[in-house]
């Protein structure tokens, strides 16, 4: 009798314990269900977390412009007696840069003495750079000494081409040259090649008398320079604006 209430004891315990044990397991079951589905709630695929840093920083970078003296070296552009378009070209352009970097716009040059870079060269640093806008700075030439006057030719196939010439010779226009406005020019290298919308400013005659004594004179590359930057500020605040509204449409 005894021996068979011990046993009948025995089981009431080990079914007690079996309860509990199912208890825990089932408990910690739960648990271990309930935090993977948590997780999955608040855990977002590795291109959602990335994604807005990396198109923030992109859109946070700052305009990087490249200011292309025309010719050098041995290549010296056009010419009257001494005075060669390479040097005139790379005078403006050292003074565009001083006052790009007066205003802390990044800018970068394609050569900053008398040495010769091939286009290929030009449009390669641009495009490697992912440059906002390329300005290439020349001068005109023509057999009759008679013509003369500043315009801005551009790329008729870039989207933003005619809108930022004719921002550029808005500027350029009121340094006291003739006003021969805008010009396409689709077969220009260095605006067929760039990658970022690009202008070729051609900035008086040489062979022209008038349009060579300001060219030369210190004065008036100054006074060009400076035209040149607040074409260069209009031009990267209009695309901005074009861009980040058309960003906001899609």
């Amino acid at each position: 009798m005894k021996m068979d209430k011990l046993i009948e004891k025995l089981s009431r315990r080990l079914s007690h314990k079996n309860l509990i044990t199912m208890i825990v397991i089932l408990s910690v079951s739960i648990i271990a269900f309930l935090g993977v589905i948590f997780r999955n709630d608040i855990t977002l695929p590795l291109s959602n977390l990335t994604s807005p840093v990396e198109d923030s920083n992109a859109a946070s970078m700052p305009p990087l412009v490249v200011i292309d003296p025309g010719h050098g070296g041995s290549e010296p552009g056009a010419g009257s007696g001494q005075i060669n378009e390479k040097d005139i070209t790379l005078a403006i352009s050292l003074e565009v840069e001083k006052i790009l970097n007066e205003k802390h716009i990044d800018n970068i040059l394609t050569r900053r003495d008398d040495t010769a870079v091939s286009l290929e060269d030009r449009t390669k640093l641009a495009n490697e750079k992912k440059c906002s806008l390329f300005i290439s700075i020349h001068n005109n030439s023509f057999t009759d000494p008679a013509s003369h006057g500043i315009l801005t030719t551009y790329n008729p196939y870039s989207p933003t081409g005619e809108s930022n010439a004719e921002i550029m010779q808005s500027k350029l226009k009121t340094l006291g040259m003739f006003n021969r406005k805008i010009v396409p020019r689709p077969n220009l290298y260095v605006l067929r090649r760039t990658e970022m919308p690009s202008l070729l400013l051609e900035i008086g005659f040489i062979s022209n008398k008038n349009d060579l004594k300001l060219l030369t004179s210190s004065d008036f590359q100054k006074k060009c320079a400076v035209q040149i930057v607040k074409g260069i500020e209009e031009i990267l605040e209009t695309n901005a604006t074009a861009s980040s509204e058309s960003s906001s449409e899609d």
